[in-house]
């Protein structure tokens, strides 16, 4: 009886997005099965094509013009049938293609290490004694979702997230059951991983990380589909293998980090939502500070709180007038005489965040595109929009000259190195970020997330511009800063002092007992009554060209006036924001990829590989 495959090819291309039926030949019948990489022609000239073997039917005839499989490229699976019902879960989500997000799943094949894999003894791990527990574990037992709220200075103590996550992980393994722990950046990577090969836990480890080798994330694909293990690392991990899945942990969802900056615009905490209810799989957010997502899955009991206590530095706060002031000049002078470390939190990096001109104040723009003009670390004026580092022209009223109007995070460091001669001043940011440090009289100055960790931790905190960040222009400043302060303060030293900058009324009472989810989940109350994300969802279509977007806005018309959306007004004239409710997710994407593909089918202004319409599901920069 004939055999057909189902093959799916890594595209993007929606015409794509299907699975294409061919022949199996009788002499590859008995070595293929789910996952494997094959050759089949395709397209007109019948040029070959690697495509994945999605499924094997049987057929009572051969089909007329059926093509053969050529070849078989993999010897053994390099796709589950959990990780692909997950990229068609998050497809369908996203209004994306399960091809695009192939590719993330699946690593680039290399023949040698499949060779090697085939040929490697089988790596297992006794335990002497039955692995520690934890109230994280213990929780975990009657409430399989939840979010957790480490100690906040448990980084010195051993007892932070890192342990909590590897010891949870390990009581996993223990059960015959694999992990996935999903990080925001190479310096948390780092942490989690200080913690799991401290216990020797390497052999039973497998990470996946865009920095390792193409090769290395190969084998540890092929180990992490066949072995139960832990598994671990950045956004894209929310896609690999796990045999056996039983947990899942994700740190600080609330970074930005998690967020993939390309079609379809997913977000890792969906992802892993998503995947925890297809496998059935236990799951961990955990971070300092809640993001409002997480405090809206526990208003709705999603997800169960779990509160770690533990000891807390004082806190104080100061005037807006100055960022340091007398009482905090001499809280950091008298630390860094006494050997002591400090950390200075600088909202933005380079010399000066934006300009004004000196004669008439006008804040200086980039002549190219009009975005303000900063001064950048290595001292270039920049366009904060395009990059553009050119000279800077005239200002209207003729004068060259600028003063800044907030100082960066470059400029604070030079400032300090003349009021601290005692100490060691060092500057950190997201272009040349110190991750471990030993302890002495050290000065740090560091924009948000990029604070590096002094060994004995920091004993004076200053978060110089809290005013100015929670006030910046965006939906999720409050939310963000506030993640970013908590990161911050845990790196503290239990006695430390932490010092917060120009905060009023509820958010100082609360910063003043580090009340970081009571803060958040204020800022969550308010965008209920607004009805903003996360209470709804916004979705925005942006459009390459004028006419498109308006054979967009007619093909739309019906949808526009059925009141299953609210039109949201943008600066991008090109740009379509709808807000609408979670329930009607599933509709509107469909609709969306649906009307796109037809336009774009039919547009005028399309050039080759472009995408006419970007669609995101989930666009809170949008407003």
């Amino acid at each position: 009886m004939p055999l057909v495959a189902k093959i799916r090819f890594s595209s993007p291309l929606p015409q794509l997005d299907k699975e294409f039926d061919y022949l199996v030949p009788n002499r590859l019948a008995a070595v293929l099965d789910f996952g494997f990489l094959v050759q089949v022609p395709f397209g007109l000239g019948g040029k070959e094509k690697t495509g994945v073997l999605c499924g094997l039917t049987d057929v009572s005839s051969e089909r007329e013009k059926l093509l053969s499989i050529t070849s078989v490229s993999s010897i053994t699976s390099v796709l589950s049938r959990e990780q692909l019902a997950l990229c068609h879960s998050v497809a369908a989500r996203q209004a994306g293609t399960t091809g695009e997000l192939l590719s993330t799943a699946i690593p680039k094949r290399y023949t040698r290490i499949e060779k090697e894999f085939r040929s490697s003894d089988s790596f297992s791990l006794e335990l002497s004694d039955k692995p520690a527990t934890s109230t994280l574990i213990e929780h975990l037992q009657t409430h399989p979702r939840t979010y957790f709220m480490p100690e906040l200075l448990g980084n010195l103590s051993g007892s932070g997230w890192p342990s909590e996550f590897v010891l949870a992980a390990l009581h996993e393994f223990s059960a015959g059951r694999s992990s996935l722990v999903v990080l925001p950046d190479f310096a948390e990577l780092a942490r989690f991983e200080e913690a799991l090969f401290s216990l020797g836990l390497q052999g039973i480890s497998y990470r996946h990380a865009s920095s390792d080798t193409g090769s290395q994330r190969h084998l540890n694909h092929l180990y992490a589909s066949t072995k139960i293990g832990i598994n671990y690392g950045l956004r894209s991990a929310s896609f690999a293998p796990a045999k056996d899945l039983g947990l899942i942990l994700l740190w600080d969802d609330g970074d930005e980090s998690h967020i993939e900056q390309s079609a379809p615009y997913w977000h890792s905490r969906e992802v892993l939502l998503q995947r925890a209810e297809l496998e059935k799989a236990k799951f961990v957010i955990a971070s300092h500070a809640p993001s409002t997502e997480v405090v809206r899955l526990i208003e709705i009991d999603h997800l169960v709180p779990l509160k770690a206590s533990g000891p807390k530095p004082q806190s104080t706060v100061t005037e807006l007038n100055d960022r340091l002031d007398a009482t905090s000049f001499a809280l950091i002078s008298n630390a860094i005489k006494s050997g002591n470390s400090v950390l200075v939190q600088i909202a933005t990096a380079g010399w000066a965040s934006s300009l004004l001109c000196v004669s008439c104040r006008e804040i200086r723009v980039c002549s190219v595109c009009s975005s303000s003009i900063w001064i950048d670390p290595s001292g270039l004026f920049r366009c904060r929009s395009c990059k553009t580092n050119t000279a800077l022209p005239p200002c209207s009223c003729g004068k060259t000259a600028t003063r800044p109007t907030v100082l960066g995070s470059s400029a604070i460091a030079q400032q300090l190195e003349r009021s601290f001669p005692e100490a060691t001043v060092l500057h950190s940011n997201g272009e040349n970020r110190l991750t471990n440090l030993a302890g002495g009289s050290l000065l740090v100055v560091s924009t948000p997330g990029a604070e590096p960790r002094v060994e004995g931790g920091y004993s004076v905190v200053l978060i110089a511009d809290a005013a100015r960040m929670v006030g910046a222009p965006r939906l999720r400043a409050l939310e963000q800063s506030l993640g970013k302060w908590a990161n911050a303060v845990s790196l503290a030293r239990p006695n430390a002092t932490v010092i917060f900058v120009g905060l009023r009324d509820s958010l100082e009472a609360k910063m003043l007992e580090f009340d970081f989810y009571g803060a958040v989940k204020d800022d969550f109350t308010d965008r209920v009554e607004l009805a903003l994300p996360p209470q709804t969802r916004i979705a925005s279509v942006t459009s390459t060209n004028t006419e498109d977007h308006q054979n967009l806005i007619m093909e739309l018309a019906s949808l526009l006036e059925s009141g299953k959306t609210r039109e949201l007004k943008v600066d991008n004239p090109n740009t379509l924001a709808l807000d609408y409710s979670y329930s009607y997710g599933l509709e509107l994407a469909e609709l969306l990829s649906a009307t796109t593909l037809k336009l774009t089918k039919t547009s005028k202004a399309k050039k080759p590989g472009e995408r006419v319409y970007r669609i995101n599901m989930d666009d809170s920069k949008v407003i």
